[in-house]
């Protein structure tokens, strides 16, 4: 069974390019915070607020890694953009039928690392700040 999602690089303007790994995941009454450091760069992401965060090691997401055509590129070497956001979610889906339809206007990201993907459902954009 192919997966029907369709992921696309989110906001590349933003993003510097490079190799970056999740340093902390911090999630309060604040929002939540996503650190990753990088070879040259370091950037936090920040949602407002999060439906639903899920973080996965690489090695269990096996059928993401090969079905999901538009990450095959940055998955050779993990060098670009590591923020995605996913159409015809699997996950989105699923926090609908749970929520029984109270949680309808969800988006879908990802952060995808060499060792990890976070999948993070939110109403609100994500806020990109690079970190020195």
């Amino acid at each position: 069974m192919n997966m029907l999602e369709k992921w696309h690089e989110y906001n590349q303007s933003d993003v510097p390019i490079d190799n970056y790994e999740v340093s902390e995941v911090v999630q309060n009454s604040e929002g939540t915070v996503i650190k990753l450091i990088g070879e040259k760069n370091n950037m936090n992401i920040t949602f407002g607020f999060v439906d639903s965060l899920r973080i996965t090691d690489e090695g269990r997401r096996i059928r993401t890694y090969n079905e999901i055509e538009s990450i095959q590129k940055y998955r050779e070497n993990f060098i670009g953009n590591p923020l995605y956001k996913v159409e015809q979610s699997e996950y989105v889906e699923w926090i609908k039928k749970e929520s029984a339809g109270f949680c309808e206007d969800v988006d879908h990201y990802v952060i995808i690392t060499e060792n990890d993907l976070i999948d993070i459902l939110s109403t609100f954009p994500p806020t990109i700040t690079n970190d020195v």
